[in-house]
């Protein structure tokens, strides 16, 4: 019998994402929330928007992560920008052309 011994190396992009979509159901209900939290008539751009709504994203996330030690606050953040950007986008313009 042969045995191989194989080590799968994962960057920390990855392994961010892999964070991610094993708490998907969370990360997803925390998303809807924060959408209906932070109102896009209250910025004049999508960057502003999008700053402050990510901001409030990771707070409604806080007690998920706040006990690990090495969390890569930065990077779940990117990794959460690429996921939502679409639908964050969509919802912003979609919600501005309602704006009063």
């Amino acid at each position: 019998m042969i045995f191989i011994n194989m080590k799968i190396l994962i960057t920390e992009s990855q392994y961010n994402r892999i964070w991610l979509l094993r708490r998907y159901k969370l990360i997803k209900d925390s998303f809807d929330e924060s959408i209906n939290d932070v109102n896009p008539c209250r910025f004049k751009t999508f960057e502003k928007y999008e700053s402050f709504f990510y901001e409030v994203f990771m707070e409604i996330l806080h007690p998920v992560y706040y006990l690990i030690g090495d969390f890569d606050y930065d990077g779940i953040m990117s990794e959460l920008k690429d996921m939502f950007y679409v639908e964050l986008t969509e919802h912003y313009y979609d919600s501005k052309e309602k704006c009063f």
